[in-house]
């Protein structure tokens, strides 16, 4: 039960149905799919198929959430610090709980994955639809959040090049907006494609397509591993697997995500050197070249994104000094900031640092850290099981996914986000998979990790700040 409702639960989130379909909406399927999973592993721990519970990355999630409710009650009172913390911290934690438990043998792990892999060529292929379609004129209206935005429901078909090729000499009152309409009720911003969801920020579609790359080479590529495979299998996997990676590099070259660059820079650089060594060189260029020559905005767009990211950095760091252990509270950077801008921070390490202070920055780092660790250590682990070589390859594949994403992530406020969790828990479930089948597996997290997590957590406030000044000082 817990395994298809954490199935379903990713589906749920990524997917969006009851935004393509707005009659779903009255089904909360969010809330009853993470109430069934919740349910199924109560009754799988009663039942005792549930075994081996602990992960080391569950005393860090439990002090995170706690830093929250404790950071956001002390800041705004206990009522906000109950509501906040619950949405913001306990509900991903449940999404990780969810996968970890769900996915407790090797097959429901590799099954989670293949579903993030199909979930990952789907919102590409509608990316890539998305991107090729004619940009059309539709009207800027007031959203729930008070601000100007596209409404789809108002696309008239109209041929464009800039907004302001749809101004009719008649509504004269109408703000208008040139983009593309693609498939499922989607469209551009800023003529960059996206989904939507936790996905509709073309930078955190990127990041995503750019985290299942490595999780598609160890499962769709077939090794040693998959010798029961047919060759004419292996050859229809193998072009499946190629269509899905064409379709995922071209998504991210339209998303014009710099951070998108970064993250498949760092995937195809990893994950290649660290199997083919030099040769794999070679390989990680040819992968990341179209992106590196084709992505990307224009100077001008650029330039303004850096500068206003650039100024919530320094905002950022200013607020940080003034609250290094108190913070201000989740969800309140982008009220305390003294910038004009009123956005969130852009880069996750500073805004947890901000909002739930230095203790907390360091619990959910060890989080991070946690998960990175996880995978590596199976990689280390001498080779003694039969699955050895399929849950290594997975394990490098998700410790190069983990990669991708830290790296993305310093460009976006994913420090809440359920898909964060996700993957959270896939580190959790491998750990659980080995500690089943060989009971001396052990990650431990120690003061030395505390301390190389607490300096290189240090060392990234410190680069800001510097960093910071001197484009201050500069400008």
């Amino acid at each position: 039960m817990t395994f298809f409702a954490s199935l379903a639960l990713v589906f749920v989130l990524v997917i969006r149905p009851q935004e393509i379909w707005p009659v779903l909406g009255v089904l909360r399927l969010l809330d009853v799919f993470t109430g069934l999973c919740v349910v199924g592993v109560l009754v799988e721990i009663a039942l005792g198929h549930q075994k081996k519970l602990y992960t080391p990355q569950l005393p860090w999630v439990g002090l995170f959430v706690l830093s929250c409710y404790f950071i956001t009650a002390l800041n705004l009172g206990v009522g906000r610090g109950l509501e906040l913390g619950t949405n913001r911290a306990l509900i991903p934690s449940i999404f990780m709980l969810a996968v970890m438990y769900g996915a407790r043998t090797l097959e429901r792990l590799k099954g989670v994955v293949w579903l993030l892999l199909i979930l990952g060529a789907f919102v590409s292929a509608v990316a890539v639809h998305q991107g090729n379609q004619p940009p059309q004129c539709l009207e800027r209206v007031t959203n729930e959040e008070g601000e100007l935005a596209p409404d789809l429901d108002t696309a008239d078909g109209r041929a464009c090049g800039l907004a302001s090729d749809c101004r009719d000499g008649v509504r004269f009152d109408v703000e208008w907006a040139c983009e593309r309409v693609g498939l499922f009720k989607t469209f551009t911003t800023g003529r960059r494609v996206r989904w939507r969801g936790q996905l509709e920020d073309p930078n955190e579609l990127s990041v995503f397509i750019g985290a299942i790359i490595p999780l598609l080479f160890a499962l769709a590529m077939p090794g040693k591993h998959s010798s029961s495979m047919s060759s004419g299998s292996k050859t229809m996997l193998v072009m499946l697997a190629l269509v899905a990676l064409g379709l995922g590099i071209y998504a991210v070259i339209l998303s014009q995500s710099r951070g998108g660059q970064l993250v498949l820079g760092t995937v195809f650089g990893i994950y290649f050197v660290s199997r083919y060594r030099v040769k794999g060189v070679v390989m990680a260029v040819v992968f990341a070249l179209p992106v590196l020559l084709l992505g990307g905005r224009d100077a001008a767009e650029a330039e303004e994104s850096a500068s206003e990211r650039i100024e919530l950095l320094y905002e950022g760091v200013s607020l940080f000094i003034r609250y290094p252990f108190r913070g201000v509270g989740v969800e309140q950077f982008a009220d305390r900031v003294e910038s004009s801008i009123h956005l969130t921070a852009h880069n996750s390490y500073l805004l947890t640092a901000t909002e739930v202070g230095f203790v907390g920055f360091v619990c959910w780092s060890l989080i991070l850290w946690t998960s990175f660790k996880i995978p590596l250590m199976v990689l280390k682990r001498p080779a003694s099981a039969a699955q050895t070589a399929e849950l290594k390859s997975l394990a490098m594949a998700l410790l190069v996914s983990l990669a991708g994403i830290a790296v993305g992530i310093f460009f976006l406020s994913f420090t809440y986000k359920q898909l964060l969790f996700v993957w959270f828990g896939l580190a959790g479930a491998m750990y659980r998979v080995v500690k089943q089948s060989d009971s001396s597996f052990e990650v431990k997290i120690g003061w030395k990790d505390v301390v190389g997590v607490v300096g290189g957590d240090l060392t990234i406030l410190a680069l800001l700040y510097v960093y910071t000044r001197l484009k201050a000082g500069g400008a």
